[in-house]
């Protein structure tokens, strides 16, 4: 299986890695979390690829909808 994308940002600390990546859907704030889970195996993929590369472990994924200004953090 071949996947491609960009890793909007990662905060790679000492032994740890937060994927953050930013969404441009028209979402109320109520309606963000239900939106984040539909990103739930993208994040999932860009972890595998980070923790593969790095050898750090991923230990947050955060989804940031631009509107309307706010992040979700995914559970594992």
């Amino acid at each position: 299986m071949l996947l491609q994308g960009v890793v909007d940002c990662a905060i790679i600390e000492d032994d740890a890695i937060t994927v953050l990546d930013f969404k441009t859907d028209r979402v109320s704030a109520a309606e963000a979390p239900e939106r984040a889970e539909q990103y739930r195996g993208q994040l999932a993929a860009y972890a595998y690829a980070l923790e593969e590369l790095t050898g750090r472990k991923v230990t947050r994924r955060i989804l940031w909808f631009l509107r309307p200004n706010t992040g979700v953090l995914l559970p594992d």
